[in-house]
């Protein structure tokens, strides 16, 4: 203890021990120590062994009160700390403690915390390789925390996933591509509302809000969600997965086999098959997500006549009428299941057609 302070009193007379012990550290890190030199000087002050140990970056060092290197273990006995970006330090002073060793082991910790941040990479934000990491649903759990962390995402703090096929609407966060869809993480508030995630040239599926550790599940509803987008009027090309209810499990459990050997499936392929097929299904789908055919007309720039003309063909090939309540949800169900049979981001025609076009109805 005598030689510790002899030595603090060295480094300014004026202060007191634990100021001294702040100053000593704070020169250290001024003049851009590297962790080496800093566990050599702080054994040095310490008169005693010290470590630190940051597994997360395979970082482990032991240093003797002489500077020098040291194999094994810390000490059982030893004062450790933890450090801020994890990790912990310690000083292995046999005997009994000195008083100064409290804020010793502290400004210690700090020192190395700063020193490590320098050291380590700071990723470009939405580094590809971290966004595909934290939504891999086979990536374990130390991976997946510590690609969050490098995105600078808590594990409870919520985040947003989004599917995309197509152009990347430029609405912020972090991305990757993954496959033939882009994954998309945004950590808010703010989040981007639809007309932010609109974009003529892309399909977005939007997860619900979940804390970032769920993040893989998030990705998952995301491309559920993405499976109802595309264009026209009943989905759109921006779909919420907390918005699709009970049509979320027709996606979970039903195959493109089974969906394929429904007999209104079958009728919508003829239908789109047939004469002016786009523009049919173009209608059914305005019609689904209408009111009347005045307003399907009025969706679609159309005359009234030719969308009642289009739904009576489409009612003759479908085997059943539109217009009636049960009618309409079979319709409605009918354009879901065609959509899900395709592939994530390939979806049949909706069908889309320039609003007004005309052709042979």
């Amino acid at each position: 203890m005598k030689h510790l302070l002899l030595r603090l009193s060295e480094l300014d007379p004026r202060a007191g021990d634990e100021l001294r012990v702040i100053s000593f550290f704070d020169a250290l890190l001024q003049n851009g120590t590297d962790l080496d030199r800093l566990l050599t000087e702080a054994a040095r002050l310490a008169e005693c062994p010290v470590g630190v140990s940051v597994p997360e970056l395979g970082v482990f060092r032991r240093v003797s009160a002489e500077g020098g290197s040291l194999a094994g273990p810390a000490d059982p006995d030893a004062r450790k700390h933890g450090l801020v970006n994890g990790g912990e330090v310690w000083i292995e002073r046999r005997g009994s403690a000195f008083p100064i060793d409290a804020m010793l082991v502290e400004r210690f910790a700090i020192a190395c915390a700063a020193v490590l941040g320098r050291a380590r990479p700071a990723p470009a934000l939405g580094d590809p390789a971290l966004v595909e990491l934290v939504l891999s649903a086979a990536a374990d759990e130390a991976g997946r925390s510590r690609a969050l962390k490098l995105l600078g995402l808590r594990p409870d703090r919520c985040v947003q996933v989004f599917a995309v096929a197509g152009e990347v609407p430029a609405f912020g966060g972090s991305a990757a591509r993954l496959g033939d869809l882009y994954g998309v993480i945004v950590s808010g508030p703010p989040w981007p509302g639809d007309d932010a995630l609109a974009n003529p040239h892309a399909m977005v599926g939007v997860s619900p809000r979940l804390p970032s550790a769920r993040a893989a599940y998030a990705w998952h509803l995301a491309r559920t969600a993405l499976r109802f987008a595309g264009p026209g009027e009943l989905w759109g090309r921006v779909v919420h997965w907390d918005r699709l209810g009970g049509f979320a499990l027709l996606a979970e459990h039903l195959s493109p086999e089974v969906i394929s050997g429904s007999p209104d499936v079958v009728a919508l392929d003829r239908l789109a098959a047939g004469p002016n097929g786009d523009a049919v299904l173009a209608t059914l789908d305005a019609f689904a997500a209408s009111d009347s055919v005045r307003q399907t007309a009025s969706r679609l720039y159309i005359h009234r006549s030719s969308v009642a003309a289009r739904l009576a063909r489409a009612g003759n090939e479908l085997g059943f009428p539109l217009h009636s309540a049960d009618g309409r949800a079979r319709l409605t169900l009918a354009l879901a299941l065609r959509r899900l049979r395709s592939p994530i981001g390939e979806h049949p025609s909706a069908g889309h057609v320039p609003r007004g076009a005309g052709g042979v109805i």
